[in-house]
């Protein structure tokens, strides 16, 4: 209970940090009203909806209490609406963000179950034939950005052999589990493949080492079947820093998604905040960069809890 209170005291720091920063961000923007009016359109409104609209955003009250009213928005939900479009934000961010946290997700999946039979495999055969090809698979994956690997597979796919539709579009899955697949696979594969790179190497590292351990021998000595010994006894005392890697990647899985989705053409959180931000849509904006950091912040938290289960030692602090 003491390490559960202690990573959620600093949960709470880490969001007050954030969404403190974040409130403050829209007045250090250079000509933030002018931008916002232009956004408007400062020919359709007149001076008084020009003072109610900025008011509407608290641009001219003290630090505090910019906080305050930032904080009750995001609480209430009150996010107001878009500038150009008079459309609720609160529904734009929360369309965007299901097709976001939805390829964020397959993308993790698709990377770990790529990366942890190709890791046990190559840890097994350590210096053979497949441990060799995959490492050096995996090094090309790693160096390869999004955006050139999101440029190839949509030629050959989308534009060569046409298996996948060039623009995807978020289709419900229970609607049409079909075209919900055509459309997400190429946009979750430019995802997954760097981390199931990274992935696959960090975790075939830990398990050479885990495999020449004492325990490991003792099993074998005692005629334990070689898949219990890998995945019943190696895996589970390997997987500590592929867990913090993969808490630590959602942050690079935020970054890619807005790369494939400008480049898929996904209208997810990420692209809308790309185009929020050309658009001068600042509120938008900002309730978009704290769902997104909330994100990252609370898996991480946790992924924190969830190393007391994989090693004791964690919870009473004699690790790390």
């Amino acid at each position: 209970m003491r390490y559960f209170l202690r990573k959620l005291l600093q949960l709470v720091i880490v969001v007050f940090a954030v969404t403190f920063t974040v409130s403050l961000a829209l007045g250090a923007i250079p000509y933030a009203e002018e931008r916002i009016i232009a956004a408007k359109g400062s020919g359709a409104i007149n001076e008084e909806e020009k003072n109610k609209l900025l008011d509407s955003l608290n641009l001219r009250e003290p630090t505090l209490v910019q906080y305050g009213y930032f904080v009750g928005d995001l609480v209430t939900l009150d996010w107001g609406v878009t500038l150009n479009g008079n459309q609720p934000i609160s529904t734009s961010i929360s369309d965007g963000l299901g097709i976001s946290l939805r390829l964020m997700i397959y993308g993790q999946l698709v990377a770990l179950l790529i990366a942890i039979p190709a890791a046990v495999f190559a840890a097994y055969r350590s210096g053979g034939l497949f441990d060799r090809f995959s490492t050096t698979v995996s090094f090309g994956f790693i160096s390869t950005p999004n955006y050139v690997l999101a440029t190839i597979l949509g030629l050959l796919f989308t534009v060569r052999w046409k298996l996948f539709p060039a623009i995807s579009t978020d289709v419900g899955f229970f609607e049409a589990p079909w075209d919900h697949f055509r459309n997400f696979f190429l946009p979750t594969i430019v995802l997954a493949l760097p981390l199931a790179g990274a992935y696959m190497r960090l975790l075939r590292s830990d398990l050479v080492n885990t495999l020449q351990s004492d325990f490991i021998t003792t099993a074998r000595a005692k005629g334990v079947s070689t898949p219990r010994i890998l995945f019943g006894h190696a895996l589970r005392p390997s997987l500590f820093s592929l867990v913090t890697a993969a808490a630590v990647n959602v942050g690079a899985l935020v970054g890619g998604s807005v790369v494939v989705e400008t480049a898929f053409n996904l209208n997810g959180l990420g692209r809308r905040t790309v185009l929020g931000i050309f658009a001068s849509e600042f509120r938008l904006v900002q309730i978009t960069v704290v769902i997104l950091a909330l994100v990252y912040v609370i898996t991480n938290f946790l992924v924190d809890i969830l190393y007391g289960f994989l090693d004791p030692r964690v919870r009473v602090g004699r690790l790390g």
